[in-house]
């Protein structure tokens, strides 16, 4: 076994020192099998950050490691056996299991991968620096390539040939530049963003669930519209994603989720980011209708398709001198939710065109409509299609339909204020009128 030598020293906290976690490596250790906290952990706990996902490196065999686990009395799951990665579970901890590896052959999208027990050869075959730091369950770090350093500079570096390395696997691209978002310090290191520029190329081959999960991972830093300028300009996303292109717009949403509106119902939103980059040549209805074939592509659900299409059109709808009466008609038609998506997309559409030009007291005006959007209960139409009806005022039908819409019309343009009875009488005054007359 290739040995790493100690290069420091950490202290554990959270689910590194727990006694669950004690109790994982001591079944490994017990069958003689040496194992490592590998990868986000270890950076997270440099960086005195929260600690969520917990992989773990282990010389011994993955049915060797399970077995171990199971005689210990720990439940284990065969999550990619083929990749030599199992689960370990204990009460709420999860723990995802590796045995070393090696790559025996790569096409730029999968690898087909050999075991070993030489962890030097593990750390090589890894995308950065940091992402190659181990440290055991006492603390002990071990880095080969000078991780830690890179990561106190922010500086995300590949490991080995750039080019290489990206070569193995071209979703590595995005990751670059998703750890970098969240890492990072500009500037963006010259080499391997270079060498992302030449193999831009073949993230096509690469799918699009993938694009879209690194994209949504990346989008969730707290600013990654520098990051998102970095591809754009080193051609990465006009490689993959030519709609995502208005860096501006994103530069205000990203300030406006993190530090000007201090509203627990407004915080970072991947698919709220997207949107705000995404740039139709179309208008109205035939931009929607872009919108929501760009969110199919990337195998959205439909309710992601539906909520980044009404983004990517409602906005439009929204002007910061609009009445509290207008605001009233646009929450009752949007809903809370999407009328406060469209509330921030336009601010920052507005803020994006006239950032020279500010107008004192205009940020104000779009933060009332979120502040009424906050106190909003959904009123209900005072009147249904079976008022009519029991009426006699048309026969069942299509009429039914077309009176009881010229009868919300008509609410709505008195502000919700008529009620039951002013609704009948006007649809008794109106019933034979001509609808497309009605309400211009």
């Amino acid at each position: 076994m290739t040995k790493l030598e100690p290069t420091g020293h950490l202290a554990p906290y959270g689910v590194m020192a727990a006694p669950e976690t004690r109790r994982v490596f001591a079944a490994l250790a017990k069958k003689g099998g040496t194992a490592r906290f590998v990868g986000g952990i270890v950076r997270d706990v440099l960086l005195a950050r929260d600690l969520h996902d917990v992989d773990i490196a282990c010389d011994l065999k993955p049915e060797a490691s399970m077995k171990a686990l199971q005689d210990a009395g720990i439940r284990v799951i065969p999550t990619g056996l083929q990749h030599g990665t199992i689960t370990a579970v204990i009460d709420d901890y999860s723990y995802e299991i590796t045995t070393l590896r090696v790559d025996v052959t790569t096409d730029g999208r999968h690898a087909e991968v050999a075991f070993t027990d030489n962890w030097l050869l593990d750390a090589k075959r890894r995308d950065f620096t940091f992402n190659a730091l181990y440290a055991d369950a006492n603390g002990t770090i071990y880095d080969p390539f000078n991780g830690e350093a890179d990561l106190r500079i922010g500086k995300v570096r590949f490991i080995g040939v750039a080019e290489d390395r990206i070569a193995e696997d071209y979703l590595r691209i995005l990751r670059f530049f998703r750890f970098f978002a969240h890492f990072g310090r500009p500037p963006v290191d010259a080499i391997g963003a270079e060498a992302c520029r030449k193999g831009a190329a073949g993230l096509r081959d690469i799918s699009r669930e993938r694009i879209r999960d690194e994209m949504f991972k990346l989008l969730r830093a707290k600013s990654p519209a520098a990051t998102i300028g970095d591809m754009i300009g080193f051609s990465v996303l006009p490689a993959i994603l030519p709609e995502l292109t208005n860096v501006a717009r994103l530069r205000i949403v990203e300030w406006l989720e993190t530090t000007a509106l201090a509203d627990a119902a407004i915080s970072i939103d991947p698919l709220r980011r997207m949107a705000s980059l995404f740039v139709s040549p179309h208008t109205g209805d035939d931009a929607m209708a872009h919108a929501a074939r760009f969110a199919r592509s990337l195998r959205l659900s439909n309710d992601e398709v539906e909520r980044f299409s009404l983004m990517c059109f409602s906005y439009r709808l929204i002007e910061n001198v609009m009445d509290a009466k207008r605001v009233r008609q646009h929450l009752y038609h949007l809903g809370v939710a999407a009328f406060r998506d469209a509330v921030i997309m336009a601010w920052a559409s507005h803020a994006a065109h006239a950032a020279a030009r500010p107008v004192p007291g205009e940020n104000r005006r779009w933060q009332e409509m979120l502040e009424l959007a906050n106190g909003w209960q959904q009123p209900e139409l005072p009147v249904k299609g079976r008022d009519i009806l029991q009426a006699g005022l048309v026969p069942a039908g299509p009429m039914v339909g077309q009176l009881l819409r010229r009868a919300e019309e008509y609410w709505l343009e008195n502000d919700m204020q008529p009620d039951r009875d002013m609704l009948m009488d006007y649809m008794a005054a109106h019933k034979n009128a001509d609808p497309s007359r009605e309400m211009k």
